[in-house]
Parts: C-alpha cells; sequence; structure tokens
C-alpha cells in the first residue's frame, strides 16, 4: 500500500497529462495533416487487428491446454504443418507489403509540389529560443508568429544559426529538422483560417520548451492587409517618451533588435517593426500585452532563463521604451 500511495500522484500526472489541448495531426486542418491521420489510423487498426487476433489465440492455447500437467506431458504439436508454416509466414510479409505500399502512397501525397508564382516563399531561420520568419518576396521580416492566407503554398527553406531544430505544426505539416551548416526544405498548406500552434520538436536547450509557433492562416484579403501593414515604415515618436525611447531603441536595442521590416541582416534578437501586431512574445510564450512587456524589460531571466538579452534598465527608461513600443503596431 505504501509504494501505491507513492505511485499514485505519478501516475494521475500521466493520466492527466492526456487531457491537454496541444495541437495534433489527428485534428487535420491541412491535405498533409489529412494523409498523415490516415496513415496512422490505417496503421493503428491494423495493428489492432493483429494484436486482438494474438491474443484470442494465446487464450485459446490457455484454455484448451489448461489440464495439462506435468514434464513429461506436452500439448498438441504442430512442428512440420507446411501450410499452417506457411500461413503464418506469409500473412507478416502481407501485412509488411500493404504498409508499405500505404506509407508510398502517403509520401507522394505530401511531396512539396512544383514551385509557382503564386506561392509564398518563406526562410525560417532557428534561433536559441525562437523562431524567425523572413518572407523573401514580400520583403517582411517577423518572429514566432507566421501568417498565411487560406489554401496557400508555402515554399520554405530552413536554416540554423546555432543548434538542430525541428520546425513542427502538426496540424499543417509535417516536421522538418532545423541543422546548422545545412539548408533543408519543407512545404506547408492550411485549409481553414483559424490559429495553429507548432513547437520545436529537437531538444535544443534550457527553452526548448518556449519555442514556440503560432500560425495565423487569415483569409487572402486579411492577408494582404496584413502585407501592407508590415510593409509600412515604423510610425514616428511624437511624445518626449516615445522620443526618447526610440533613441534608447536605436541606441541600446540596434545591435540586436531592427526596424526596418525589410531587414536583410540575420540579426541576434527578433525583428520588431511592428511588434505589437503580433499577439505573443519571447519564443511565442507569452501575450503581447503592456503589463507583460514591462516585466520582461524589467528582467528577461525569470520569464525565460538563459536567453540573450540582459539589460538593466531604470524604471524611467522602461516607461521610455514602453511608450515607443506601443506605436510598433
Amino acid at each position: 500500500m505504501r509504494i501505491l500511495h507513492k505511485c499514485a500522484p505519478f501516475a494521475l500526472g500521466i493520466i492527466l497529462s492526456g487531457c491537454g489541448t496541444s495541437p495534433s495531426f489527428l485534428n487535420p486542418a491541412s491535405s498533409i495533416a489529412e494523409h498523415e491521420a490516415k496513415l496512422y489510423n490505417n496503421i493503428l487498426i491494423m495493428a489492432l487487428v493483429v494484436f486482438v487476433f494474438v491474443e484470442i489465440c494465446l487464450i485459446w492455447v490457455l484454455i484448451r491446454d489448461r489440464k495439462l500437467k506435468g514434464d513429461d506431458t506436452l500439448p498438441q504439436q504442430i512442428y512440420g504443418n507446411t501450410k499452417l508454416e506457411i500461413t503464418w509466414t506469409a500473412i507478416p510479409v502481407l501485412v509488411a507489403v500493404v504498409l508499405f505500399a500505404m506509407t508510398v502512397q502517403t509520401m507522394k501525397s505530401v511531396a512539396a509540389p512544383a514551385a509557382s508564382a503564386t506561392d509564398i516563399n518563406l526562410h525560417v531561420i532557428g534561433h536559441r529560443w525562437w523562431w524567425e520568419f523572413d518572407y523573401t518576396d514580400l520583403r517582411i521580416k517577423t518572429a514566432n508568429e507566421l501568417h498565411i492566407p487560406v489554401g496557400a503554398t508555402v515554399q520554405i527553406t530552413l536554416d540554423s544559426v546555432d543548434v538542430i531544430h525541428s520546425f513542427w505544426v502538426p496540424q499543417l505539416s509535417g516536421k522538418t529538422d532545423v541543422v546548422p551548416g545545412q539548408t533543408n526544405r519543407m512545404w506547408l498548406t492550411a485549409d481553414q483560417t483559424g490559429n495553429f500552434f507548432g513547437q520545436c520538436a529537437e531538444f535544443c536547450g534550457t527553452e526548448h520548451a518556449m519555442m514556440r509557433i503560432n500560425v495565423v492562416v487569415d483569409s487572402q484579403d486579411r492577408f494582404d492587409a496584413w502585407v501592407a501593414n508590415q510593409q509600412k515604415p515604423v510610425p514616428q515618436p511624437q511624445t518626449e517618451d516615445e522620443q526618447a525611447g526610440y533613441k534608447l531603441v536605436s541606441t541600446l536595442c540596434a545591435s540586436c533588435h531592427s526596424l526596418n521590416p525589410g531587414e536583410t541582416e540575420t540579426k541576434v534578437g527578433p525583428n520588431i517593426a511592428h511588434l505589437f501586431s503580433r499577439s505573443t512574445f519571447a519564443g511565442a510564450t507569452y501575450d503581447l500585452n503592456e503589463e507583460n512587456l514591462r516585466s520582461w524589460l524589467h528582467d528577461t531571466q525569470p520569464m525565460k532563463p538563459e536567453n540573450d538579452m540582459n539589460l538593466k534598465l531604470t524604471p524611467q527608461e522602461i516607461d521610455e521604451l514602453v511608450a515607443y513600443l506601443l506605436l510598433l503596431k
């Protein structure tokens, strides 16, 4: 009973972990995830049939031979039964062939289509611990929050500036590793509008779990409006606090962050030209609002330990920075 008492919290944690709302490819929002989910379900059904058949055979043998006792009494032997041996060899081979055929068909279905002029070309760069999104044809850079129009084909190239990451938005596409020194490619699409969440799927350090992705799938009109807003230059400061905040951003923050929405250089930190057009920050971990921003500027480490941003700002400097950053919409 003492062992059960100690194990109860652990068992309860395992059970409750299955009650979360983590995104799953079994709830597909794209043709890619739909094909993957179909293959998974087919394999699961086949495995279940095999499991049930084996268990029935096992129970039948146990019941049939339950009265046998002693070392000298053997159950009925089937060694040398050619038909039976051919049968139980042929069935697994047939199952393996069917699985192989279904897998190949799924791979063909999710293979990237040929590039076209209407595709969105996206360069994804993995950092510890956030994602940089560079819309190469649109001259837009943003971070962690990816906007795409519904039904569009998004052709993606992936690079890393530090360690191996893995880009994965389960409801929209399969995962692809992001490897330093090696450019990988993938594609994604979405069949419905909404927010779809992803995660770095390769352990990359202390805050791996806080390297998240928010994909916002818009209608074409809303996406076009978002693009037009992202391409605008940053607004000019008006008040004294806004002007002081702009000066701080231009001097203190400029080495790591850019106010140019079309910045071509890869910076240490995210592009902040239209910071408050996003709903989250810090690896899509925290809601982007004034309260959380003030906490972040006061001390980033409690919110995301071991990140590269270590500022020692006075309360007045925080007020000035917040005043200006709130303009960046």
